[in-house]
């Protein structure tokens, strides 16, 4: 299971929980400091959910931290490394990160780390209520857009896997455009 760290606490909160479903044998999470998180915490994302996780009763010892990811790339990329250099099995592997990012996430993953059987896991909430859940929903909107983007333009730059995003999709990323939604693009 690689858990992906991000200023969402609620993903650790997920991933507590799902990992007691079994589906994993140790779980690896994944964070430095990121864009959102940098000003945050004077600890990693990783180090954070960690804490979390462990909170909740995931065995600590289950548990390996890659502390210097900066995006969701290197997440995987960095995770890769960790998980060949400890020698440990990996043939099939679940991504859990925040609802709006199962694709990007998988897209990315698919394609860097190709041996995996990829999987994508996220807790199941609406747009509005998972809107309502953050400090600066403006924020989050252009977050969103910004992550958008990434799916198309990531893919065109063969980073990730290709993914159709529909046409009302990519017509509404514009329009959040125009109207100043633009922080987090690339």
């Amino acid at each position: 299971m690689l858990v992906m760290g991000s200023s969402d606490l609620g993903v650790a909160e997920y991933a507590s929980a799902f990992w007691f479903k079994g589906p994993a044998g140790y779980v690896v999470v994944s964070g430095g400091s990121g864009k959102l998180t940098k000003e945050m915490w004077a600890i990693s994302e990783a180090r954070k959910f960690s804490q979390i996780m462990i909170k909740n009763g995931v065995p600590e010892d289950k548990i390996f931290l890659e502390e210097k990811a900066a995006n969701t790339g290197d997440n995987i990329l960095n995770t890769k490394k960790l998980i060949a250099g400890l020698g440990l099995p990996c043939r099939s592997g679940i991504l859990v990160t925040k609802p709006y990012m199962k694709r990007r996430a998988f897209n990315t993953a698919a394609k860097q780390w190709k041996e995996v059987n990829w999987s994508v896991a996220a807790e199941a909430v609406s747009f509005d209520e998972y809107l309502r859940r953050q400090d600066d929903p403006q924020n989050f909107i252009s977050v969103m857009v910004g992550d958008l983007q990434r799916i198309k333009a990531y893919a065109e730059s063969g980073f990730q896997i290709r993914d159709e995003v529909p046409r009302d999709a990519w017509e509404s990323f514009e329009a959040l455009v125009q109207v100043g939604y633009d922080k987090y693009l690339i």
